[in-house]
This record gives C-alpha cells, structure tokens and sequence, in this order.
C-alpha cells in the first residue's frame, strides 16, 4: 500500500516527475528517409504505327512499329478486333480468320528504351475484314412465325442473320443471304412444336423440318436445344447456328449425311440433334459441303 502521503499527492505531477526520471534511457527513433521515386519519362512517337496487308480473311496483315524518339530498344506487339485484344495475337504478322471478317483490325504497338518507360501507340484501324469468297449466289429470304411464339422474335431474325453472315457458314461458299420484308426466295419460319405437322405429315414436333420454301426453325429446340446437344455440354447458340444452317442446308439442296469418322468434326447436314455416332458436335458447313 502506498503511504499516506503519497496518496495524497496529485497524480498528474507524479507521473511527469516519473517521465523526467526515465527520459534519459529512451531511445530516439529517427524518421526514415524515404528513397526519391524515379519517375522514367516516356518515348515520343514522332510516327505512328500503321498496318500492311489487305483486309480479307486469310490474308496476313503485317505491323510496323511507327518511329520513336530515343530509339527503341525492345518492343512488343497486340493485333485488336473492334476495339477488343484478339487472344494470342502478339506477334507481328496475323493472319486473319473467319472471326475478323466484318471486323476493323488495329495494332498496338509498346516500346521501351533505357532510362524511359513502356510506351504504347495504336495504329489507324483497318477497313472493314472482307470474305474469302466471293459472292457467287445472292439468297433473299423473309421471317414469319406460326402458332404461340413464346420467345423473342427480334432475337430470331437477328441471329439468324448473324449466322448467315458468318464466315464458318454458308457464305464461305459464296452463298449471301439477305432479309427482305415479305416473300423471298425462302421463309424462315419459327414455329410453335405444336404446328409442325401442319407442314407436312413428315415433320415432328420433336425437331425442326424443311418443306418446300419454308425453314421452320422448331421453337422449343430454338429455346433449349435437343437433349444430346446438352450431354455434349455445347452452347445454345452454338445450336442456333447449327440448326439454321442445317434446315437451310435443305433448301439448298443438300441431304442428310452420316459420320465420316470416330472424332472428327460431324459434318452441319449430319441430324446432330439427334446423336453424333462418334462425331464431334459442329454447327458450321465443312468444307466438302460447302
């Protein structure tokens, strides 16, 4: 117990008093000297990138670098599609594909040299990535529905176009397709699976049928797929385009084919909504049906 008169004693004074005692042993701590931060200044592009080659698929389009000031030391490249980075593209030719056409291709192009920072710099954009193959039969086509359409219709007419439009599909053959209001050269049609036999006695409610001028799209495969599609784990839209450019192959005059071998891509006319028969699920025309 502390003795009466300390008890007594204020407490703030005795605490500065025991703080005066024991400041001689404190040990100062310096603030440390913080190291200065090198800011590295960037190249000057003097001239900008720019891309060689024609913009058609299966060309090579070819990068050059622009001019920089200091001169570049090393330097790097990355082809764009539309804006977005092509994956894997980094070299400094690229060799266009089925996805670029429609597309505007771009190069960036990052440079460093020694004491100066990464610099990047993009070039002008290409024109518009044309198709292998020429035009060599012009397809018109309208859209119609039958019976309760419980989906988009927009939705319909615009990836049906898409599919026609793609370069994997029937256009690689030279076969353009395009939508007209009414009439045409064939009807796309998107159909309730109750109304398919009001086709024709051959088609199903199951699956999708082509008679005559109609391509009637079966509404429920439209919206789920078929059964072996989903096992397979492939996409939805992945079936859109099969089964457009299947039911269109029809109309085209061509017939069901089978397997041509254990692992290899099933040909777009073979019924994949129904098995593979050791094929691999594809939606494009192969180019032996094209």
């Amino acid at each position: 117990m502390l003795p009466r008169v300390l008890r007594r004693a204020p407490l703030v004074p005795a605490l500065a008093a025991l703080l005066l005692t024991l400041l001689p042993f404190a040990t100062t701590v310096a603030p440390a000297s913080a190291e200065p931060v090198l800011v590295q200044p960037p190249l000057t592009n003097t001239e900008p990138p720019s891309v060689d080659g024609r913009p058609r698929q299966g060309e090579v389009l070819r990068a050059h670098p622009g001019s920089w000031t200091p001169r570049r030391a090393e330097t790097t490249y990355r082809w764009l599609r539309d804006g977005e980075p092509v994956r894997g593209a980094r070299e400094r030719r690229y060799r266009l594909g089925a996805l670029d056409v429609g597309a505007r291709l771009r190069v960036e192009v990052r440079v460093r040299a020694d004491g100066h920072a990464w610099t990047a710099a993009l070039s002008a954009p290409t024109r518009r990535v044309a198709h292998a193959a020429p035009v060599r039969r012009r397809v018109t086509y309208s859209v119609s529905t039958r019976g309760a359409i419980a989906t988009s219709v927009a939705v319909f007419r615009r990836q049906a176009q898409e599919t026609f439009d793609d370069a994997r599909g029937w256009r690689a053959g030279g076969v353009e397709f395009r939508r007209v209001p009414r009439g045409g050269d064939f009807t796309l049609v998107l159909a309730a699976a109750a109304t398919l036999p009001s086709f024709s006695a051959t088609c199903s409610t199951m699956w999708s049928c082509r008679v005559g001028r109609f391509v009637v799209i079966n509404q429920e495969r439209w919206k789920h797929a078929s059964p072996a599609w989903n096992a397979g784990r492939r996409t939805l839209r992945d079936y859109r385009h099969m089964v457009v450019n299947h039911e269109t192959g029809h109309w085209l005059g061509r017939g069901h084919v089978g397997c041509p071998g254990p692992g290899r891509p099933a040909p777009v006319m073979m019924q994949q909504s129904k098995g593979l028969s050791g094929c691999r699920f594809n939606p494009w025309p192969l180019p032996g049906e094209r």
